[in-house]
């Protein structure tokens, strides 16, 4: 079946730009309803217009910018994206990056948030992290640091190595000099048990 170019309607306002309706060529979701055309010397395109299944689409061959809220008064909204029943999608394409710069960047989900990388995910944090849940969990095979736990056998691992270079006597002296008191064997016997205690039930 041909393209009925009977009901298109075009406007040429120089040889740069022009405005068209009801263009029957099929793209895509559907033939024109709209569309505004422009071009530049060096033959980059834009193009914004409505599809017959009702996509509103914005094209450009370079960079886009949107700048809001030079009259706002401060702490108010500038730009405002909302998907109604769908998802917001941001892609970066080829080797891109996503940047978002505020004075503070808030994520709220009412469910999950996954952050996932393909190779590293780094958190440098000027003053403090805080991490705050009913449960968490690390699985990670090989962890660096004097004090990192990471997997229930590393744990155990770990809490070993420091048991068995604990010297009870010491341990037990120490305290007692430390508050002036006297007893130190009775201290000693205590931490022995204590330790052996612990050892037991890694």
């Amino acid at each position: 079946m041909s393209n009925n170019w009977e009901g298109r309607q075009y406007i040429n306002l120089g040889p740069k730009f022009r405005i068209e309706s009801n263009n029957p060529q099929v793209g895509f979701n559907g033939p024109g309803v709209y569309d505004i055309y422009g071009n530049n010397s060096e033959g980059d395109v834009s193009l914004s217009g409505m599809t017959e299944g009702g996509t509103w689409r914005l094209y450009n061959d370079r960079t886009i910018e949107i700048i809001g809220g030079q009259n706002t008064e401060r702490g108010g909204v500038d730009i405002c994206i909302t998907g109604m029943k769908g998802s917001v999608l941001i892609t970066a394409m080829e080797n891109g990056d996503v940047r978002i710069l505020g004075n503070n960047i808030i994520m709220e989900a009412k469910t999950d948030i996954k952050l996932k990388a393909g190779q590293n995910i780094l958190l440098d944090a000027g003053d403090k992290i805080d991490l705050v849940g009913k449960e968490a969990y690390c699985e990670a095979p090989h962890s660096y640091g004097p004090n990192c736990i990471a997997t229930e056998t590393n744990m155990k691992t770990f809490l070993n190595q420091v048991f068995s270079g604990l010297a009870a006597e010491d341990i037990a002296m120490a305290a007692s000099a430390a508050a002036g008191g006297t007893g130190t064997s009775s201290a000693v016997s205590v931490a022995k048990q204590g330790i052996s205690a612990l050892k037991g039930v890694i």
